[in-house]
């Protein structure tokens, strides 16, 4: 008999010998990781992702295809990225309702802005009301838009993260991880602001940073692509980052220390 059936003979055995509320609450948790594992089937696509440019060898293995780390999916994980989605889907619905409140804030329409400022390189993969999937072709990034705007005469691309109550009552401007991300967003649009909007899972309050954008800084991600460009060229992964802030929830932490 095969390990895994060992397994789980001895978990039907133990949640026999539990009271049903501990069953079932065992089994509804479960249930919810298998369903979220069962989503676990291709590899990232090979590309840039502008949430991860922190670390450059993160960005080799998802441009070489590395293979992601295999684990149990965290029913608690899995329940935060949902609760983290609906929240956006809330916070980008009311922006939406800003000018039919009487607030001069239009939400803009990413497919109609590529084709108005003739942004060639951008290639929409997929759309909702409230969220766009692009490919950047010409430094071969893919990322998701939150949303962009006209506020007050102003465009402003809008990024929206949720993030514990202890961070959220501490924060004080844009956190650093998120500048490459705002870099990338800023050389894939043409826009030079974006607006982070950062709300508390806890309390749904919120706070906002306007964070701006130079051309200099739109040369450090230019940068960042060649230097890992020329890694991949190679085949040899960057120098390793060693960062608790970065690290902790790498998806490739098994092949980073393989590769020392």
């Amino acid at each position: 008999m095969s390990r895994n059936a060992l397994k789980n003979i001895s978990r039907l055995l133990d949640i026999e010998e539990r009271p049903v509320e501990e069953a079932f609450l065992s089994d509804l948790k479960r249930s919810i990781e298998i369903t979220e594992e069962s989503t676990w089937g291709d590899l990232p696509s090979q590309t840039f992702k502008p949430s991860s440019m922190q670390c450059k060898r993160n960005s080799y293995y998802q441009l070489v295809g590395a293979q992601t780390d295999k684990g149990q999916a965290s029913f608690n994980m899995v329940g935060i990225c949902n609760s983290g989605s609906d929240i956006h889907v809330r916070i980008q619905t009311a922006i939406m309702g800003m000018k039919k409140n009487g607030m001069d804030c239009e939400w803009i329409d990413i497919e109609k802005f590529i084709k108005q400022r003739e942004l060639n390189d951008l290639e929409i993969r997929s759309k909702t009301d409230t969220e766009t999937k692009l490919y950047y072709k010409l430094y071969n990034i893919s990322f998701m838009c939150d949303g962009i705007i006209k506020y007050k005469g102003k465009y402003y691309v809008v990024e929206l993260k949720t993030e514990t109550a202890n961070k959220w009552y501490s924060r004080t401007n844009v956190d650093p991880k998120h500048y490459n991300q705002a870099k990338a967003y800023s050389l894939a649009f043409g826009l030079n602001d974006v607006l982070f909007v950062y709300i508390s899972r806890d309390m749904l309050d919120m706070k906002c940073y306007h964070y701006v954008v130079t051309d200099d800084m739109r040369k450090d991600v230019v940068d960042y692509i060649a230097d890992v460009n020329e890694y991949v060229r190679i085949q040899s992964p960057p120098p390793r980052v060693d960062a608790k802030r970065i690290c902790q929830y790498c998806n490739y932490s098994e092949q980073c220390k393989k590769d020392g």
